[in-house]
């Protein structure tokens, strides 16, 4: 029986391990343009937006003025984390990249994901 109960406990470490291996691979990442101009600043933003529900990393660039934010997509979306900047008065807007970017492929809205009709 003592075998058993081993086995149970490794099929279930398996699981538990194999469900959070899961859940990173749904978390989405987005660079926000941010007026942040001190090391204040940053602390205001690691203070506060770092603990809205969702959020899983932020790394704040003060010299690029840009703020990185991985948030898990079932608990929060850009629009709420859009509204948090603008309550500490920090508003922010998607960072445009401005390399890479493909004219042949349709343009997508930021904030829903849909692809605009040409």
């Amino acid at each position: 029986m003592n075998m058993n109960k081993k086995t149970l406990l490794v099929v279930l470490m398996a699981i538990l391990f194999s469900a959070g291996a899961w859940a990173k691979a749904e978390r989405q990442t987005v660079v926000l343009d941010v007026d942040i101009h001190c090391q204040g600043c940053v602390n205001k933003i690691e203070k506060n937006i770092a603990f809205e529900k969702g959020v899983k990393d932020l790394v704040c660039d003060l010299e690029a003025k840009t703020v990185t934010v991985t948030f898990d997509p079932a608990k929060t979306d850009l629009q709420t984390l859009l509204e948090a900047f603008a309550k500490i008065n920090k508003p922010a807007k998607v960072h445009e990249e401005t390399t890479g970017a493909n004219e042949n492929e349709p343009e997508t809205d930021a904030r829903t994901g849909a692809t605009a009709l040409q």
